[in-house]
């Protein structure tokens, strides 16, 4: 009788054997899938719209096969082989990089050495010291005299004449004839172009409230949806004239739908208003919205430790792609896939013990941001090849 570690080790080669894995390029191909399932030994029921088993279908797992599937457990031997690698290297990458800081610290003082001589090399050098003067002689000062003139040549500077100013007329004042004051106030004549504004009717009255209103109406649609009208009445050949609808903003674009009755020829779907929540309301809102938030984080709970050994696997195989120029991508994708799916068998396991239900469309959603990175390092080592 098979113990209860070799019935584990069968079932789980079975569940790797016949579990479907489904690529990203395939989901939105038919004849991929179809493909997909009848090499997994089931064909595909269009008519019952189904997954049928072949009749052939059956594979036999023994230990051996399992052996060969699932990867071996490492012994106690060489888990401490792989620790003391991981510790040397550790070791060796410290070493190293107190060989660059000392070497470093070498470079920079001899740089400052060297730029110390250069400073030194450039100072001007020291004038020489001036030799004393001897105290000047004092020379005898110059007699000054009276100046010499040329009578001849002296002009005499007769005074201005005073200019004597004219009489200024003064205006001659007017007297005026007396007003006679009157009490009544004159009323002017209206001229006959003068343009009187008429008083509006009730039907002109209603008719602008109405067009208020249908501004009002308009103003709760977006932007875009009162532009995609604007466009739509461009393109009909009965149009009054093209109207200009990029760049506009609302304003513009309602005054235009409201005066060219755009809103009368299209039909437009005209948004409730917006009612004030009571208190009561949004305090059952924010009711609800926990209880949502409570259910998603407990389905999401389970896939936490594979969500975790993403992320750190991610940061590992970025650092060793960009290393190796994206040269081993299909090596590190390979590693990745393994140890994930290794993950997802434990939480798998653990939710059967515990009576957890798993979902699929958190694990699908999961699985797209797996393939996508997948996806994105090989477009990068593609990227590397081209250069």
């Amino acid at each position: 009788m098979l113990s209860a570690p070799e019935l584990v080790k069968l079932i789980k080669a079975h569940n790797k054997l016949v579990s479907i894995t489904i690529p990203a390029k395939a989901k939105n191909d038919v004849n991929a899938l179809v493909k997909l399932v009848e090499g997994k030994g089931y064909k595909v029921n269009h008519a019952k719209k189904r997954i049928e088993p072949k009749p052939t279908r059956g594979k036999i797992i023994s230990l051996t096969e399992a052996e060969k599937v699932l990867p071996k457990e490492k012994t106690e031997a060489e888990k401490q082989q792989v620790k003391k690698k991981k510790e040397e290297k550790v070791k060796k990458e410290k070493e190293e990089k107190e060989k660059e800081i000392k070497l470093a610290k070498k470079q920079a003082v001899q740089e400052f050495k060297e730029k110390k001589k250069e400073a030194e090399k450039k100072k001007p050098k020291p004038k020489p010291a001036t030799k004393p003067k001897k105290e000047d002689e004092v020379k005898p000062a110059k007699k000054v005299g009276r100046p010499k003139f040329d009578p001849k040549k002296i002009k005499v500077i007769e005074p201005k004449k005073k200019e004597v100013s004219k009489p200024v007329k003064k205006p001659v004042r007017r007297q005026l004839q007396e007003t006679k004051k009157t009490t009544e106030t004159k009323v002017q004549d209206k001229p006959e172009n003068l343009k009187v504004r008429k008083k509006k009717t009730e039907e002109e009255k209603q008719a602008n409230r109405e067009k208020v209103k249908r501004g009002d109406d308009l103003y709760r649609l977006k932007i875009s949806e009162l532009r995609k009208y604007v466009n739509m009445y461009n393109e009909r050949d009965d149009k009054e004239m093209t109207l200009r609808s990029k760049g506009e903003d609302k304003d513009q674009l309602v005054n235009k739908i409201v005066s060219y009755n755009i809103d009368k020829i299209f039909k437009i779907p005209i948004p409730a208003k917006r009612v004030k929540k009571t208190e009561e309301e949004k305090k059952e809102k924010k009711k609800q919205d926990s209880q949502k938030a409570n259910e998603e984080a407990k389905k999401r709970r389970p896939f936490l430790p594979y969500l975790k050994l993403f992320g750190e696997l991610q940061r590992k195989s970025n650092a060793e792609t960009k290393r190796n120029n994206y040269s081993n991508v299909e090596e590190v994708i390979e590693k990745m896939k393994e140890q994930l799916e290794e993950k997802f068998e434990e939480i798998e396991e653990k939710a059967e013990e515990k009576d957890i239900e798993l979902d699929d469309e958190l694990y699908d959603e999961i699985e797209t941001e797996v393939d996508n990175y997948y996806k994105d390092l090989r477009e990068k080592a593609e990227e590397q090849k081209n250069k």
